[in-house]
């Protein structure tokens, strides 16, 4: 698509947009399609041209809005967009990862009157709105929990017993490279160290840690013990609001491991299954079976740790019937957590080589999964805790983090709202700095061969 701006420079939002319609089009003169934006007095105007048709639209810049240009601009390209594909977001025309953040800024500005600017401006539906009401409700708990000088710990495993399809992260599979995880143990120790006695100096207290990766479970009982004493002479444990270890793969959960987690203080740990259906979990490469993941959870519910579950709707070769049933049987387990994902077009995923309208053509089989999910965790009392979104997910939809009362996670409302500072450990962790208002991060190098040999320094 080849994008052309007449009186304005303001490119970032029509090609965040763009891929709302078109996934991984790019803007090129390969594709066939030609967006011209042009700014005129009070207006921007864009007209799109591409085989199958020529598109039109109009909007006028609201003088009332605080970003009515910006508004305007995107409401020209949404139009247009909308009537070649025939798609309209409920999401409007909003483009970023935190919708939330927007709803605050909205209703900061405007007062009573936020809803109705969100869903007359920016088309946001009602649906949409109430969600976004209802997760900063249950977030109040967590914030007012959270004070000046509170910091996170972030560990990185990023190792998998097998990569899964969807998958982005820059993880390695055991099976080639478990080699690596004595040696990558030693230097993340080191890591460890350093951060906590960097944190102390800038009067720092950690408040929550959160191990992640990859499947930190990959580790052995004893490597994870070691792990997890090392973080313990290393930070005060007893002080954390929230110690969250995942154990995203049920075929690396033992109860020995979880044993382990328990004696050393983690207070959540992440069971996730993504469906119960066993051909799709074959189809996007997991090797465990819903079994699998029944008998982990078995295990994990004996312990005091509160069990997380991750599910992702629009799954290739999912329906929704079966998404139905994964629900039903979720949460017939009554989990202290359930985090809902919608799939999303991830470039480094192997499935990034197929075409986009694999994915495309099941949006609306999605958007359907998605208030199924939202229906049987309101009906079993769960609320919506946590909320984002990420570029190219399927139907343009949002991920979900629902909890029992009293059992949200901290931390994933910390860190999607810039609430704390966070000290990354291990290959691709990223930590953050928070200082007067602005964020800024540092990424380790992605991957573990090269941290080991850079000693992340």
């Amino acid at each position: 698509m080849k994008l052309i701006l007449n009186n304005t420079d303001d490119s970032f939002d029509v090609v965040a947009l763009s891929n709302l319609f078109f996934p991984r089009d790019g803007f090129t003169e390969e594709k066939g399609k030609r967006l011209t934006i042009t700014r005129t007095e009070n207006a921007f105007e864009a007209l799109f041209e591409t085989e199958h048709g020529t598109y039109r639209a109009k909007n006028e810049i609201n003088p009332a809005l605080h970003d009515g240009e910006r508004c305007a601009i995107k409401r020209a390209a949404y139009d247009v967009f909308s009537q070649a594909t025939g798609i309209e977001s409920p999401w409007g025309i909003l483009s970023g990862v935190r919708p939330i953040r927007f709803f605050e800024t909205v209703r900061g500005i405007y007062g009573d009157n936020a809803e109705e600017v969100m869903a007359r401006e920016y088309l946001v539906t009602r649906e949409k709105i109430d969600l976004c009401k209802a997760t900063l409700l249950h977030q109040q708990a967590a914030k007012t929990a959270n004070r000046d000088g509170d910091a996170a710990l972030y560990l990185s495993i990023p190792f998998c017993p097998s990569r899964c399809k969807y998958c982005s992260f820059v993880s390695q599979v055991t099976g080639s490279e478990g080699d690596l995880i004595p040696e990558y143990l030693e230097v993340l120790l080191q890591e460890i160290t350093a951060k906590a006695a960097l944190a102390a100096e800038r009067g720092h207290r950690i408040t929550t840690v959160y191990v992640g990766g990859g499947t930190p479970t990959t580790l052995s009982a004893a490597q994870l013990d070691r792990l997890m004493t090392h973080v313990a002479r290393e930070i005060d444990t007893s002080a954390l609001l929230e110690y969250t270890v995942e154990a995203g793969r049920p075929d690396t959960i033992t109860e020995e491991k979880l044993k382990v987690l328990e004696a050393n203080g983690a207070t959540r740990v992440s069971v996730n299954p993504q469906t119960l259906n066993d051909h799709v979990l074959k189809t996007v490469g997991r090797r465990h079976t819903a079994d699998d993941f029944f008998r982990a959870y078995e295990i994990a519910r004996k312990t005091s740790l509160a069990v997380n579950v991750d599910l992702i709707a629009g799954l290739p070769e999912d329906t929704v019937e079966s998404f139905d049933s994964t629900m039903k049987r979720i949460t017939d387990l009554d989990p202290h957590n359930v985090t809902v994902h919608t799939l999303y077009l991830k470039r480094a995923a192997d499935y990034a080589e197929q075409d986009a309208s694999v994915f495309t053509a099941n949006a609306a089989q999605t958007v359907k999964m998605v208030e199924i999910s939202q229906k049987y965790c309101r009906e079993r009392g769960y609320f919506p805790y946590y909320l984002y979104r990420q570029k190219n997910t399927v139907g343009n939809l949002e991920n979900v983090g629902y909890a029992k009362e009293g059992y949200e996670s901290p931390y994933n409302i910390y860190m999607m709202d810039d609430l704390q500072p966070i000290y990354g450990a291990g290959a691709n962790a990223v930590s953050k700095t928070i200082e007067n208002g602005t964020v800024s991060r540092i990424c380790n190098t992605k991957f573990a061969y090269n941290y080991l040999k850079e000693r992340w320094k």
